[in-house]
C-alpha cells in the first residue's frame, strides 16, 4: 500500500522558540506595586523609601540584581545564553549586587583620597560609576545579539536607557559646579534616582526571562 510523504516543514519557519509570555509585565506590576507600597509605609515622609541606603526601594535593587546574575547562571546552563556571555553577566550582576549591599563604590568615593592622590580628581572619584555606564553599554551590545526576540531587545535597551538616566541624576551635582549653566536638579528627581535605578534592573531582568532556553 503506497504511503504518503511526510510534508516538508514550511519554507519560512521560524525555528526560534517564542519567547515566555507575560513575564515583562507581571515582574514590572510587581516591582512599581513594591515601590508604592513602601511609599505609603514611610507615609507621609515617602521619601524616606527611597533615599536612605537602608530603605526598602534600596533593598530592592540588591534582590534584583542577585536575581539577575542567578538568572544569567540558568539561562547559561538551559543553553539560551552563549557560554562566556552568561558567566560574565553572573560575575557582573553578582559584583554589582556586593556593591549595592555593601556600598562598595560610595567607600571608594569617600575615602579613596586616603589611597591615592588621584582621588582630586573628580573623574577618579567617580569611576566605578562611570565604568558602569560604559561596560553597560559593551555589556548590552553582547547580549543584544544573543537575545531572540525583538521585544526582548527593546526592554534591554529601554533599561539601559533608564539606568543612563539614574547614573546622570548620580553625577549631576558632581557635574553641575563645574559647568553654572546647567540647571539645579530637580528635589524629586534626585529623591527617585534609587527609583531610577530598580526600573532599570526590572527592564533587564525581563528581557532576561523571556529568553526562551534550547534545551
Amino acid at each position: 500500500m503506497p504511503q504518503h510523504p511526510t510534508a516538508p516543514p514550511p519554507l519560512f519557519a521560524d525555528p526560534t522558540p517564542a519567547p515566555h509570555p507575560g513575564v515583562a509585565p507581571a515582574l514590572l506590576g510587581a516591582v512599581l506595586g513594591f515601590m508604592l507600597l513602601s511609599a505609603w509605609v514611610f507615609a507621609p515622609h515617602w521619601e524616606r523609601a527611597f533615599r536612605s541606603d537602608h530603605s526598602p526601594v534600596s533593598w530592592l535593587s540588591g534582590a534584583l540584581l542577585l536575581a539577575l546574575s542567578v538568572t544569567a547562571l540558568r539561562l547559561t546552563s538551559e543553553r539560551a545564553l552563549p557560554r562566556w556571555l552568561g558567566l560574565w553577566l553572573t560575575l557582573a550582576f553578582a559584583v554589582l549586587a556586593l556593591d549595592e549591599q555593601f556600598m562598595l563604590h560610595e567607600l571608594w568615593k569617600f575615602r579613596c583620597h586616603a589611597w591615592t592622590d588621584a582621588c582630586r580628581w573628580g573623574a577618579v572619584r567617580e569611576a566605578p560609576m562611570l565604568a558602569v555606564a560604559v561596560v553597560g553599554l559593551l555589556t548590552l551590545a553582547w547580549l543584544h545579539r544573543a537575545l531572540s526576540h525583538r521585544s526582548t531587545r527593546c526592554l534591554l535597551w529601554a533599561g539601559l536607557a533608564v539606568g543612563w538616566a539614574a547614573i546622570g541624576v548620580d553625577q549631576w551635582p558632581e557635574v553641575q559646579p563645574h559647568w553654572p549653566w546647567l540647571p539645579e536638579l530637580p528635589e524629586l528627581l534626585a529623591t527617585l534616582e534609587e527609583a531610577l535605578e530598580v526600573l532599570a534592573e526590572t527592564l533587564v531582568l525581563a528581557a532576561l526571562l523571556r529568553q526562551p532556553g534550547r534545551g
